[in-house]
């Protein structure tokens, strides 16, 4: 076993890690970096693996968060297929898959997460995807290329797909996968997709969206069992209908990986609590990225937030507060998703929205409007723009400010009603 000493060891190959490493090295540009990441990439964006990527319309090497040069320019030791296996938290030492032992003065776990397997008889058959690297993006595509030569023919050609799952990254793969050119099913467990944080009104536009686009959106429906001989043919659900398929993808959520930190004492619930400088309740060791829940000031609570730009903002804290800052969390958070021409974006948090309402018109084929989330408090705890560009700044500041809406949300449906009056 060889052993080694390093100032900052980062567990965890996305882009919180790599986030980390370049906030490190903006404030010590001596210290030694080791960043250790289980794929065999270098970090990357993952948006782009259920749009851009799929579709092929963005390259692999543009996929990258940093140059491969950067890493040697900025003395960043960079370790990929390895695997940390273990984490002695009174020695501050981990042990990695091929036995080497690594000591650290700070340590940041960015683990990220895993796809969540899907409960279902069948659910073992070849041609059952998920999709959460790079490498299932490859897989991705030549399950498409191949349907599209030999599956089953439907209206526009063959191929048929069935994505099992109604939230951003099932409703992003439904959409790819027709632009495609595939026969697409979209199956959606609740009343409509994005149900756990869009309202009904932008629910029901989202599937009458999909469909126009010539998905089939199946709502209130899940999976009871995946058949085939020898692979994935047909999904079958709970009220017996069956649905022909060439391969079907499974996007029923993630779990933060966080089995590093079995035998610890490690603060973790669903994922690793960290407060708002992104500490964990051990000394010198933090988390950020899809694995943590960061203590959210704005709403009072930790909160598990696996989008892009919460990797982004909680690596680059981390890594500035390992390397001496003294920040704190004051995000508002954001993601966005794009479905065909749709582009969507959303802050806030939507557990604490009470009621809601839509700011203009959702119109099909010229979508552009607001939903406002409002909490029972009266102030806004929410907002999703879809289709809606220009006002973003404003829409942000809007929940970072919780404004207030009380007396207002009759004239807040009107377009023509200026939002900035919110902001006193």
């Amino acid at each position: 076993m060889s052993n080694l000493h390093v100032k900052y060891l980062l567990v965890g190959g996305g882009l919180a890690s790599s986030a980390a490493a370049q906030a490190i090295r903006s404030l010590d540009h001596e210290g030694s970096v080791l960043l250790v990441g289980q794929e065999i990439n270098r970090p990357y964006h993952r948006p782009p693996l259920s749009k851009q990527y799929l579709r092929r319309e963005k390259p692999h090497d543009d996929l990258f968060t940093v140059s491969a040069d950067w890493y040697e320019k900025n003395r960043v030791e960079l370790r990929t297929g390895r695997r940390a296996s273990h984490l002695d938290t009174p020695r501050k030492a981990v042990t990695l898959n091929n036995g080497e032992e690594v000591s650290f003065d700070r340590m940041l776990l960015a683990t990220g997460a895993s796809p969540l397997p899907l409960d279902a008889p069948g659910s073992h058959l070849p041609n059952l995807f998920y999709l959460r690297t790079l490498e299932d993006a490859d897989r991705l595509h030549n399950a498409v290329e191949k349907a599209k030569r030999e599956g089953r023919a439907h209206a526009a050609g063959r191929g048929r797909a069935t994505v099992i799952g109604g939230g951003v990254l099932g409703v992003e793969l439904a959409a790819s996968l027709t632009q495609l050119g595939l026969g697409v099913d979209l199956l959606v467990a609740r009343a409509h997709p994005w149900d756990k944080f869009a309202g009904e009104s932008t629910g029901r536009f989202l599937e009458l969206y999909l469909q126009q686009h010539g998905v089939k959106v199946h709502v209130n429906t899940r999976t009871r069992q995946i058949d085939g001989d020898g692979r994935v043919q047909r999904v079958v659900t709970l009220d017996g209908t069956t649905i022909d398929c060439d391969f079907a993808v499974a996007a029923v959520g993630a779990v933060a990986n966080k089995e590093l930190l079995r035998g610890t004492p490690v603060a973790a619930g669903k994922a690793i609590l960290v407060d708002d400088h992104c500490r964990t309740s051990e000394p010198d060791i933090y988390a950020a990225g899809d694995c943590a829940a960061v203590f959210d000031p704005l709403f009072g609570k930790h909160r598990i937030l696996d989008h892009w730009d919460h990797a982004n903002v909680t690596g680059t804290l981390a890594g500035r507060n390992m390397a001496g800052a003294n920040d704190s969390y004051r995000a508002t958070n954001y993601f966005f998703s794009d479905v065909f021409n749709l582009s969507i974006s959303a802050w806030g948090e939507a557990r604490a929205v009470d009621r809601r309402l839509i700011r203009g018109t959702p119109n099909i084929d010229s979508p552009d409007f607001v939903e406002i989330g409002i909490a029972a408090d009266g102030r806004i705890a929410q907002v999703i723009a879809v289709g809606h560009s220009g006002e973003d700044d404003l829409l942000r500041e809007l929940v970072a400010r919780r404004a207030r809406v009380d007396g207002d949300e009759e004239s807040l449906k009107d377009p023509s009603s200026p939002l900035v009056k919110l902001l006193g």
